[in-house]
């Protein structure tokens, strides 16, 4: 890593200013990138467009807030009491997950494993088996 370093500094020194000034202002650093439609981020980055599905994520990595941008205006609170609607996502997408772990290792036949009709609480009986004939 360190031979290929020296090479880039060895051939940056060959680059004059006024190409390097040129480069520089092609990358157009001072623009600000855009995250997604009509959502503007932060100058000084090069902006690569990939497929939507080349890393899925589950969780939003960017906190958005309703308001002003303005950087004099503070930052608002969060509550941390009610959980919000990500603590919301969350919890359901640890239920699915549950979910569909415990289809795939119920598998399709039941050696002796109770119901979720026992489970319910009412007891397994069905309906007249408790009855006795006079």
């Amino acid at each position: 890593r360190l031979n290929r370093a020296a090479i880039i500094v060895t051939t940056l020194e060959q680059v004059s200013d006024k190409q390097w000034s040129r480069f520089l202002q092609a990358q157009k650093f001072e623009e600000r990138l855009e995250f997604n439609e009509g959502d503007v981020g932060l100058p000084g980055g090069l902006q690569v467009i990939e497929p939507a599905n080349a890393h899925p994520t589950t969780t939003d990595a960017i906190r958005r807030f309703g308001g002003s941008t303005s950087p004099a205006m503070p930052w608002p609170q969060e509550d941390k009491l009610d959980g919000g609607d990500d603590d919301k996502y969350g919890r359901l997408e640890k239920l699915i997950v549950r979910a569909t772990k415990n289809m795939r290792t119920s598998g399709g036949s039941k050696k002796g494993g109770s119901s979720s009709a026992g489970a319910s609480g009412s007891g397994g009986v069905s309906a007249g088996a408790g009855e006795d004939s006079d």
